[in-house]
């Protein structure tokens, strides 16, 4: 009998190392919704398995702009020190903004996709830290159409992250990078207060359905301002690839202005000015010189917000159309139902200002199914963002600048 009951727990102690050595080798153990991170057996992980975890990462993460339920969100940090919880309040003031701004504007998310790419990969002491580039696919629609219309706007992220490993899963110790809401994430906290955010929100901005209104400006191809082109340039060197269709990102015929200044205003710069954009004409104050090789020298007019701002209007280039809050240009005015902003054509530019600091430049790409302007712009690459995403309503005004 001894000897029979001897064989049975070596039977089962055989059975129990054998499930261990399968799910070990396997990155799918972990099977229920609140742990699906994959889990990842060496610290010497390749790309396409490290890869792997952050998409599966992202897709559940993406999937909470529609569901609004972030329960599972904090199982994807380290929570125990103050980088992960960092990290986890800063997704969680995202995710609650994008909420607000949506119900605010009469708008469901349908869907949220996003695109990590791996730059590099190095080992720290803890795990591993990443370079990565991400990519948004964002659809969003308007709530009370009867037909609702699908628009798609995109934006890039470049991500500092580090990873650990606890319980063999990958999770995110630490992730930095520089955010293109981040403005707006000034008045929220990362306290997570419920796990299902607020759905039923009455919206604070009534938007009516505001076709555009055609602008004063005509298409010109002989010497002076193509806005058509310009858009087609905006396009092509957004830095969001699935939108450009260029692997590229930017055109290396002029230097990247990112970390040391930022690239806004060289970017609207180019699209108004280059060949192959806008064409309009440089003169001794707003102009770029090409070296031979890549790269360029740009004049402070090309390349600063608050010079570029000053030179428009001064040089006859530009004429403000619009200023105010978001608010006050959205408010309707004499031939105008939807505000200043109706105002605005594909071509024309608009400058963001913190209190009397100009801080940022876009350039008006489209326009969404409502007639909401869409902007392109750098330093955080957007592809027909709505032109007020990211912005908050204290101490921020803009400028609305038609080019001539």
């Amino acid at each position: 009998m001894e000897k029979h009951i001897h064989k049975i727990h070596i039977l089962i102690l055989l059975f129990v190392l054998t499930l261990s050595l399968i799910c070990y080798k396997s990155d799918n153990c972990f099977t229920n919704k609140d742990m699906s991170i994959s889990t990842i057996a060496s610290v010497n992980s390749d790309k396409a398995e490290i890869t792997k975890v952050l998409e599966n990462i992202y897709e559940d993460r993406c999937s909470m702009f529609i569901t609004r339920d972030i329960t599972n969100l904090p199982n994807y940090y380290d929570t125990s020190q103050k980088l992960g919880k960092a990290s986890l309040d800063h997704e969680v003031k995202r995710l609650t903004y994008f909420n607000d701004w949506s119900n605010q504007r009469g708008m469901n998310f349908i869907k949220v996709e996003s695109t990590p790419k791996i730059k590099k990969i190095t080992n720290t002491k803890k795990g591993l830290r990443l370079l990565v580039d991400e990519y948004y696919k964002f659809e969003y629609a308007y709530k009370n159409d009867i037909t609702p219309t699908i628009n798609v706007f995109g934006v890039g992220l470049s991500h500092s992250i580090e990873l650990i490993i606890t319980g063999y899963k990958w999770i995110i110790y630490s992730d930095s990078y520089l955010d293109c809401f981040e403005d707006a994430l000034k008045s929220y906290s990362g306290e997570i207060k419920n796990f299902k955010l607020k759905a039923d929100k009455d919206p604070i901005y009534k938007l009516e359905n505001c076709p555009k209104i055609p602008s004063e400006l005509k298409v010109v191809n002989n010497g002076g301002y193509d806005k058509i082109n310009a858009v087609k340039y905006a396009d092509k060197y957004c830095g969001v690839p699935w939108a450009s269709g260029n692997s590229t990102k930017y055109n290396k015929r002029y230097t990247n202005y990112n970390g040391i200044g930022g690239n806004c205003t060289n970017y609207v710069s180019q699209s108004i000015g280059d060949k192959e954009g806008g064409g309009l004409p440089f003169d001794g104050i707003w102009y770029c010189t090409y070296k031979k090789n890549d790269g360029a020298d740009e004049s402070p007019a090309w390349i600063n917000a608050d010079a570029f701002k000053k030179y428009l209007i001064y040089s006859g280039k530009g004429k403000i159309v619009g200023k105010g809050s978001f608010k006050e240009l959205i408010s309707r005015i004499p031939g105008y139902p939807c505000g200043a902003v109706q105002k605005l054509d594909i071509g024309d530019l608009i400058c963001y200002a913190k209190g009397n600091v100009i801080d940022h430049f876009a350039i008006v790409t489209g326009f969404d199914s409502h007639g909401y302007p869409l902007v392109n712009t750098h330093t955080i690459d957007r592809y027909r963002v709505p032109w007020d995403l990211g912005w908050g309503d204290k101490n921020i005004n803009f400028y609305l600048i038609r080019v001539k």
